[in-house]
């Protein structure tokens, strides 16, 4: 039964977007060997500008029991409309480090989030760091 708990609180957390990454591990045997742990959320970047180049910089996440994100997504809002943005390549995908430099940015007034991930577990998504003007 303490089994099933687990798997279904695991999957209610993964299931909702916007929800804290959840996760659990093995570290020993017996009852009560398993450990929950969570996904904090992402820390509101900052950003700088050069001509249409935008380098986004954030602080590390952390699991609650210590170990590290291994990456980070990027999103780029329209900070007028608040509207989701396509980030350039270099900001794309799953981020291994604590910045990026997006290229080709248009011209307007842009703000950043940033929610770490593992795999495919997500922490929740940062609050919008401040206003960038390109």
């Amino acid at each position: 039964m303490r089994w099933f708990l687990v798997v279904v609180v695991v999957a209610v957390a993964v299931g909702f977007p916007g929800g804290a990454a959840a996760g659990w591990s093995l570290t020993g045997s017996g009852s009560g060997a398993a450990k929950a742990k969570t996904l904090g959320s992402g820390n509101a970047p900052s950003g700088s500008v050069s001509g249409h180049k935008v380098t986004v910089t954030w602080t590390a996440s952390s699991y609650t029991n210590g170990g590290a994100a291994a990456g980070y997504l990027v999103r780029r809002y329209n900070a007028s409309t608040g509207v989701v943005q396509t980030v350039g390549s270099a900001c794309s995908g799953t981020i291994a480090a604590l910045t990026c430099t997006e290229t080709g940015v248009p011209a307007g007034s842009w703000q950043y989030t940033i929610t770490p991930a593992t795999g495919n577990w997500r922490g929740p998504e940062s609050a919008k760091g401040a206003t960038v003007v390109v």
